[in-house]
């Protein structure tokens, strides 16, 4: 396969440069704070890319990016758990627990934590997704894509808008926003958000639901200052709070759904803070940008690791973060036939974790099980009891990075037609851990003397101390090559290769596995190979098409990939229950993406994306279970992510009533295998959206309904201590709006 898509690569960079060509030069897009990097509208670069507007996200009730699950073709966030786990996948490339590999950049501000990823849409102008690896401009945990997000800017619109919903299972939710000029250089806005709901599944130990509660705001400053410079400050807060992690056992036999019933309390409680600050310069040759990011994370989870009604482990799970960004970019902006751009970039992300992890009654009793099969396989051991009643293994993690870069990406455009693109990254990471773990584990150790001898019983306390420092260093040069045959302003197609790349890290959750052997008497040796993962890179090669059949019509986006992916960072269990990451040796990807959207007439459009992937194990055995998974699919990527949607306005004109709008959505998701062996898996299914409203001037009441069809169905699958657990997947929901403007 790989040959083929090739060929085909290197035919149409051929076609391309011996094609006839003519004379032109590139408009730029227009912003407030133009964009750093890309000198021209995103379906004029070569890269697949795919956005929605304001409207869109509106109309098709887009308010997280979980959302925006294959509304955008291939994108795909599982809504499970809690707001501390956004595992993004894009063609194939994901991430479930560490690092993210999709990055997200809001109003130019990197969020290098998926923890952050997961917060309430509200005063957004737009979402772009950019598909494959975008490392030569962006760098780290970009190499799936990248997704940008724009605020609304005080400069461009002015007005006061606020939005009052109210849902089934008491869904509430409130939005208010405020944005003015102080006069024609200064723009000033204030946003705020409030959202609860009173949860969707019971646990039936304790009869609590999954109920939430969040809120925030946001307040932005745009300033035109003298001599072309341009400031754009944004503050933004938020706070969640989860009765999280509604868990359902399965049964892998007959794959039903049973109850959630677990004893622990299984909550999540975050404060998020963001702050940033862009400056720029327009100059008539060359546009510069500094910008400089600050995000404060504290969060807090509590969690059974067992998901049974049985006392065994408890996980209390404590982060303190801050991360430190700084870019400076500088782009040519004089339109001439060699664009560049070229920029340096650092960041520091100091994580503070307190995670430790209680054995409760049952978990003892599983040690003790250890001990005893072990005084079986060697009769000359003494008999070793557990007298704690609990036991607490501490886990105490400072894991500091910083990392900096330098970049230069060149653009050539031999006439109006072809130009060719290429650039280099050069990325230096360091990781580091600072870890401290330990038990204590109260036993008496009996000692068998011959009769009429009486038993020696001895108490014996032991404390398991792991404590030490380790680092990594991670560099890496991020290529990228493009080639853009423009046949006319409208419609052009491309062909790109790119290397991505996600530095490795530390499984500081094995460090309870880890203490727990030495309990056992098992020796642990090179405890760093034991809780480090390797770096992750990737090659991506696409073919793609702008092309916009009909004039301000029809518009299509159509792509085709290709990717080798090496040492995929691969979540997983130990037998203890405790998450890691692992690395499978060789993934391969390849599919297609496809967006279109049609305006009929003016009152009816219609849209639809659709993206296959085929993700597969390369090369993958696994060395704890001594499993070759070679050949198998990619777990929990789906295969399939399908919209379609229509929206129509009925044109009123009365006093009363201006008009009628219609819209529905249909998305859908599948075939995803939950397990290396694909033996497990959720078949492909889909959910049906819609709206009505009412619209007089500035003032609009809307009915909405979510999973119309009550579509049954599961987000998420996993094994722990040898039992199945799934997140079911939210039932119908439905309810009304209020939305007015001024």
């Amino acid at each position: 396969m790989k040959k083929y898509i090739l060929t085909a690569l290197f035919s149409a960079v051929s076609l391309l440069l011996f094609s006839q060509v003519q004379d032109s030069t590139v408009m730029l897009e227009s912003f407030t704070v133009m964009a750093a990097k890309e000198q021209s509208p995103w379906h004029d670069l070569p890269v697949t890319s795919y956005s929605l507007n304001e409207k869109n996200i509106e109309k098709e009730q887009i308010n997280s990016l979980k959302d925006a699950s294959a509304v955008l073709p291939n994108f795909y966030i599982p809504d499970y758990g809690s707001k501390i786990t956004s595992s993004v996948y894009v063609r194939g490339i994901s991430s479930r627990m560490n690092e993210p590999s999709v990055g997200l950049y809001v109003d130019g501000i990197p969020y290098l934590d998926k923890s952050c990823f997961d917060f309430d849409f509200y005063d957004i102008a737009s979402l772009t997704l950019l598909q494959g690896p975008q490392g030569t401009l962006y760098g780290r945990n970009s190499i799936g894509g990248l997704l940008k997000i724009n605020t609304l800017s005080p400069l461009d619109y002015q007005g006061t808008k606020w939005m009052l919903s109210y849902g089934n299972y008491n869904d509430i939710k409130a939005k208010g926003a405020y944005y003015g000029k102080l006069n024609d250089k200064i723009g000033i806005s204030a946003a705020g958000y409030y959202n609860s709901n009173d949860g969707y599944f019971t646990n039936i130990y304790d009869g609590e639901k999954n109920n939430s509660q969040d809120f925030g705001g946001r307040a932005k400053l745009d300033w035109k200052l003298p001599a072309q410079w341009r400031a754009n400050l944004n503050l933004a807060f938020d706070h969640t709070s989860q009765n999280a992690y509604p868990y359902a056992a399965y049964d892998t036999i007959t794959q039903k759904t049973g109850d959630i019933n677990y004893n622990e309390d299984g909550s999540y409680w975050r404060n998020m803070a963001t702050a940033g600050l862009n400056l720029q310069r327009i100059g008539d040759k060359v546009l510069f940008t500094s910008s400089t990011g600050f995000q404060y994370l504290n969060d807090e989870m509590r969690i059974d690791q067992d998901f049974t009604a049985t006392p065994v482990l408890a996980l209390l799970q404590h982060q303190n973060e801050q991360i430190v960004t700084q870019e400076f970019v500088f782009r040519s902006n004089d339109h001439k036939r060699y664009e560049w751009v070229t920029g340096a970039f650092g960041f520091y992300k100091g994580l503070n974790v307190d995670a430790p992890i209680t054995f409760r009654s049952g978990g003892i009793a599983m040690i003790q099980t250890f001990l005893d099969k072990a005084k079986q396989e060697n009769p000359r051991m003494p008999k070793i009891t557990i007298t704690n009643p609990e036991m607490v293994i501490s886990g105490d993690f400072k894991t500091p990075s910083y990392g900096v870069a330098l970049y230069h990406q060149s653009t050539y455009n031999f006439n109006d037609k072809l130009s060719v693109t290429a650039g280099l990254r050069l990325d230096y990471e360091k990781s580091e851990i600072d870890y401290y773990s330990s038990g204590t584990l109260n036993t008496t150790v009996t000692i068998a003397l011959p009769p009429p001898r009486p038993s020696i019983i001895t108490p014996k306390d032991s404390t398991y101390i792991l404590e030490g420092n380790t680092s990594q260093d991670f560099l890496q040069l991020l290529p990228k090559l493009a080639v853009k045959y423009k046949f006319n302003e409208q419609n052009n197609i491309y062909a790109s290769v790119a290397k991505g790349y996600k530095a490795g890290g530390y499984n500081y959750s094995m460090f309870s596995d880890i203490v727990r052997e030495q309990m056992q008497n098992k020796k642990t040796s090179d405890i760093e190979n034991k809780i480090a993962y390797q770096p992750e890179y990737s090659w991506n090669y696409e073919i793609g098409v702008h092309t916009e059949p009909v004039q301000k019509r029809l518009f299509v986006d159509a792509a085709v990939f290709f990717i080798d992916d090496y040492n995929q960072q691969m979540a997983t269990s130990s037998s203890s229950g405790s998450r890691m990451i692992t690395n499978a040796d060789k993934v391969r990807s390849y599919g297609v993406d496809l967006n279109a959207s049609y305006k009929i007439i003016d009152e009816f459009s219609v849209n639809a994306a659709y993206g296959y992937t085929h993700s597969s194990f390369a090369s993958y055995v696994d060395t704890l279970n001594h499993v070759d998974y070679s050949g198998k699919y990619v777990p929990f990527v789906p295969q399939n992510t399908l919209s379609i949607g229509a929206a129509y306005d009925l044109k009123i004109n009365k006093k009363w009533l201006d008009k009628i709008g219609f819209s529905a959505q249909y998305v859908a998701v599948g075939k995803i295998y939950w397990n290396e062996d694909n033996s497990l898996y959720q078949d492909f299914y889909g959910l049906l959206n819609g709206e009505i409203s009412f619209t007089k001037k500035n003032f609009e009441l809307t009915g909405w309904i979510k999973n119309a069809l009550n579509q049954e169905y599961n987000t998420f699958y996993f094994e722990s201590l040898g039992n199945s657990f799934v997140q079911q997947g939210k039932p119908v929901a439905f309810g009304g709006m209020i939305r007015y403007s001024f």
